[in-house]
């Protein structure tokens, strides 16, 4: 397995691998106080935009992989947007703020303790502020990812925190595992039941029958246990549980085995949510149980049947989007500076020669204000600019910069490279050696993985 976790790795750096994106800050909650007392609250806050200067620092490129938090810490890419807020109202305004800056990157994964060492000042004096988490699709959208934010327990059409979970451990045992090395276990549910759903841990893929069940299956080895997790309403009767010769599920394929039930345990739902949960992790309980209500529900692939495929449960910490949370107060008439720092980390695409980075800035959420004036964008870089969706970035001596007369349309993308015209190289390919090579190499090693990859590729 060592072979496949290289040549992953391979393939990751030719092909970039998005991991992570800023943006700025949007309100999510505000509340006016008048002379009266009398507090107003509503969708449009009175706070104008009047100029943000954003600022990337990006003097060095991160490298394919950390050895410790320490080294990574070093690495001093970061992004600096300095707002300058107007309170045209005749309120006290207060509005909490929330600035995403992105999931961590795959080549440096140590909690948030690069997001802790930057403050978040008004005028010059540093705010309280906390890190907040959601889960990520990879695609930020501020009409769906912001809502994500909570302060409570997300309420659910189906999961709650009291929501009963059962949890049955099956044993396996008299498989032909010499013959079958890549068989597995599974059973047939019906679509439609509405109080329950069904999660089966490492679940291999999901086939539709002839009579409109779904079988999902998992991987079977003597000796070996699997849980079957059903939310809601305990099994009044075991599923019919069969053996298959492979990831194909097959009734034509079927095999002898036995799984025989050998342990239930109930327990809650939020008892389930937390058990991958602890205070190391960074995550607040809240976060963390909301993100994984998310993800359970972005991984009931069909709707139609009450099963749950997941990837993500109990490994959020590389996925989640981490947002900055923080309130600011603007007196009637009164301007402030509000300066928000963080770090900031790019894909990196080594199918150029030289590397290409390629860096994401959203700019979609400053649209939450009222209004928005100017927007000064510096990039500050040795590094030579070869691509950019925007329009108007001059070279200047320490980097590039542009102006804009409001918001943008669009989102800012970059990238930078040590050349002014990186190329792929026509020529012989190492990496695609290695991409067309893998399968004969690992053939033997990976045949169950690959048939799991094909069958799951063709779900849904």
């Amino acid at each position: 397995m060592k072979k496949l976790l290289c040549i992953l790795l391979v393939l990751f750096l030719l092909f970039g691998g998005a991991r992570s994106a800023n943006a700025n800050s949007a309100q999510s909650y505000w509340k006016g106080v008048d002379q009266a007392g009398v507090i107003v609250t509503g969708d449009n806050c009175p706070i104008v935009v009047e100029h943000e200067l954003l600022t990337l620092d990006l003097q060095e490129f991160p490298q394919p992989h950390y050895n410790s938090e320490e080294d990574f810490l070093a690495y001093p890419g970061k992004v600096t947007a300095q707002y300058t807020f107007c309170n045209p109202s005749a309120m006290t305004v207060t509005a909490k703020l929330l600035f995403p800056f992105g999931s961590q990157p795959w080549y440096g994964t140590y909690t948030d303790a690069d997001a802790v060492k930057y403050d978040i000042l008004v005028d010059g004096k540093p705010v309280e502020k906390k890190i907040r988490h959601t889960l990520s699709s990879g695609n930020f959208r501020l009409d769906t990812d912001l809502p994500l934010v909570s302060d409570n327990f997300v309420e659910d059409a189906f999961y709650s925190p009291d929501l009963t979970v059962t949890a049955y451990k099956f044993t396996v045992s008299g498989l032909d595992s010499n013959t079958y090395k890549a068989a597995v276990v599974g059973f047939d549910i019906p679509k439609g039941l509405g109080n329950q759903r069904f999660y089966l841990p490492n679940q291999r893929g999901a086939q539709r029958q002839d009579n409109d069940d779904m079988r999902i299956f998992s991987s079977a080895k003597n000796g070996e246990g699997f849980y079957l997790y059903v939310f809601g309403e305990p099994l009044t009767t075991m599923p019919t549980i069969k053996f298959y010769q492979n990831g194909g599920a097959e009734d034509s394929e079927r095999i002898s085995g036995t799984a025989a039930l050998t342990h239930t345990e109930t327990l809650t739902f939020k008892e389930f949510a937390f058990e991958n949960w602890s205070e190391e992790t960074g995550v607040s309980e809240i976060d963390w149980y909301n993100a994984t209500v998310a993800d359970l529900n972005n991984n009931a692939k069909n709707r139609e049947y009450p099963f749950v495929y997941r990837i993500n449960y109990g490994s959020f910490i590389d996925t989640l989007m981490r947002w900055y949370e923080y309130e600011i107060t603007v007196a009637p008439g009164q301007k402030i500076i509000n300066t928000v720092t963080a770090p900031i980390y790019p894909t990196i695409d080594m199918a150029y020669d030289p590397d290409v980075y390629g860096y994401n800035y959203l700019l979609s959420p400053a649209s939450t204000w009222k209004s928005f004036g100017k927007l000064d964008v510096v990039v500050n870089t040795p590094f030579y600019m070869t691509h950019c969706t925007l329009n108007g970035f001059e070279k200047t001596d320490t980097g590039y910069k542009a102006n804009f007369d409001g918001l943008p349309n669009g989102e800012l993308y970059f990238e930078l490279s040590t050349s002014e015209n990186p190329e792929r190289p026509s020529g012989f390919n190492w990496g695609w050696l290695i991409v067309l090579a893998a399968p004969f190499i690992l053939i033997g090693e990976l045949f169950e993985a690959i048939g799991e990859f094909f069958t799951n590729l063709f779900l849904f």
